[in-house]
């Protein structure tokens, strides 16, 4: 039996997943802008969504994973 995956065409999911933890965050609580807080050392809390973003994000622009598909084990 073969798993089948299919990468997603946009990070969404991804993106509003780390909007979503970083409204939670105190320097957006202060008024900081998204920018800002995301270059801030203090945001250890999101980095599970930041790297999930990354991740989506990269593979999109990564030819091998664009011609040959995701990778299942």
């Amino acid at each position: 039996m073969t798993i089948i995956t299919f990468k997603p065409k946009s990070c969404k999911e991804a993106a509003y997943a780390l909007l979503a933890c970083m409204q939670q965050q105190p320097c957006m609580k202060t008024g900081g802008s998204l920018t800002e807080c995301l270059k801030s050392e203090d945001v250890e809390a999101c980095s599970v969504q930041r790297n999930a973003y990354f991740l989506c994000k990269r593979s999109q622009l990564d030819m091998r994973t664009r011609i040959r598909g995701t990778r299942v084990y």
